[in-house]
């Protein structure tokens, strides 16, 4: 039976990868990982926000005041500060890929098209395997255009296309009035790959101190079902690889997304909850059904389930749509 895929250009031993999480600080953690079975390690995001405040915040300490006595300057000698979130960053990759014979992964949440390439840049000359730009761009006002947002994405993705030779993955948050456009976009500028989909942290407020508070809630089979329809949705309308993430489960949940249409699956919190053991049990259970059912590979399964092979696939989810409201109160009880 063959496990391997191809993803970003790599050569993978089976679809399950790490999805960026606090995993990726502990080194031990990652190796046992690996020796369970997981084929590459996608780490926590660089987020440009974060360098840019660590700059202004040491700018302010050091030089604010720095001219208002003619001595003072005898203190502060001219020179350029380290910027240590970054540095810590590429240390922190240096010694996952010194443990790892896996793949790793960087993964890059930027804000504007010069931090883009700029850090995309750093990232590649780091050793990085591949990267995964984390796009998101908060739309909260009225009177911003949905197709700026989109179009701030795309420059951004042409933008690392040009200036970086590694390939790259666009993580998303599942907002899009059309994701299949918007994919083939994202194709055309560059891309090679999408994960769906991205999670935030949950909006709550505090009744007692009357303010907003931030929570993160443990992804559900309700984030993989979203993550699976869309993979199923996209797939073959571009030339893009899936890989689907959140809520991952179990074994089965490795074949349904490659059935419908994914490349990789991305999984953390059941590694949390169930510990990097659990890698090889999951690996096991989609073994065992490939097996059973006479598959050999992933590749002869993907895309099986996928919209493309239905022929009207619009009709067929409002089929599914209507029989589920008219004949499904046990689901609801």
């Amino acid at each position: 039976m063959q496990m391997s895929v191809e993803y970003l250009g790599l050569e993978l031993k089976n679809p399950l990868v790490v999805s960026a999480s606090p995993m990726s600080h502990h080194t031990d953690r990652c190796r046992r990982l690996e020796e369970h079975g997981v084929s590459a390690i996608v780490m926590h995001s660089l987020f440009e926000e974060q360098i840019n405040a660590e700059l202004h915040e040491i700018d302010h300490m050091l030089f604010h005041g720095k001219n208002a006595f003619a001595e003072a300057l005898d203190f502060f000698p001219e020179s350029r500060f380290e910027n240590y979130e970054t540095e810590n960053y590429v240390n922190r990759l240096h010694a996952l890929k010194t443990a790892l014979d896996v793949p790793v992964i960087a993964s890059l949440n930027g804000v504007s098209n010069g931090g883009w390439v700029r850090y995309a840049k750093l990232l590649e000359a780091a050793g990085a395997d591949a990267l995964e730009l984390n796009l998101y761009y908060p739309a909260d006002r009225a009177w911003t255009v949905p197709a700026e947002i989109e179009l701030h994405y795309l420059e951004a993705i042409a933008a690392v296309k040009e200036h970086t030779s590694l390939p790259f993955a666009i993580k998303l948050a599942p907002a899009f009035t059309s994701l299949p456009h918007f994919l083939k976009s994202a194709e055309q500028a560059g891309a090679s790959a999408a994960v769906l989909f991205n999670r935030f942290y949950q909006s709550d407020i505090d009744l007692e101190a009357l303010e907003w508070t931030r929570k993160l809630y443990k992804s559900s089979p309700a984030d993989f079902a979203a993550a699976l329809r869309a993979v199923a949705v996209c797939y073959g309308q571009s030339g893009l690889e899936f890989c689907a993430g959140g809520g991952v489960g179990n074994g089965l949940d490795i074949i349904k997304a490659v059935m419908a249409g994914a490349s990789t699956v991305a999984c953390a919190t059941v590694l949390y909850e169930r510990g990097e053991a659990y890698v090889s049990v999951m690996l096991e259970e989609a073994a065992r059904w490939m097996e059973e059912n006479e598959y050999e590979s992933f590749e002869q399964m993907r895309g099986a389930i996928s919209y493309a092979k239905a022929p009207n696939p619009s009709a067929l989810e409002r089929a599914n749509y209507v029989d589920l409201l008219s004949h499904g109160d046990d689901l609801w009880f």
